[in-house]
């Protein structure tokens, strides 16, 4: 990870991931009653997007930039299990190699 100006890069897509998914999940309350197991965006994404902060994947090929998201398998909090998550992102903004450098 590298931070320039307003921008932060990344090198691959799983350094984003890791950048902006909680270790874990959350098991919730719906508003009927029932339970669901939610996954977190990290502190540290969070207060980036808050102070306006841009992200560049370094990889042309980046299936997060093409999608918009993330997805990370994960532990559900005090459990042993785990489960999928998929959080949108924002800010993210794309990378061109040959006029990066």
């Amino acid at each position: 990870m590298e931070t320039i100006d307003d921008t932060i890069y990344f090198e691959s897509d799983d350094e984003f991931t890791d950048f902006c998914v909680a270790p874990y999940a959350v098991i919730k309350q719906s508003g009927k009653g029932g339970y669901y197991v939610a996954g977190e965006y990290s502190d540290e994404y969070l207060k980036c997007v808050e102070m306006g902060k841009n992200f560049v994947i370094k990889d042309e090929d980046s299936v997060v930039f093409e999608r918009q998201c993330v997805t990370r398998r994960v532990l559900v909090q005090d459990s042993n299990r785990t489960t999928l998550v998929q959080l949108s992102v924002e800010n993210l903004e794309e990378y061109w190699e040959d006029i990066a450098q």
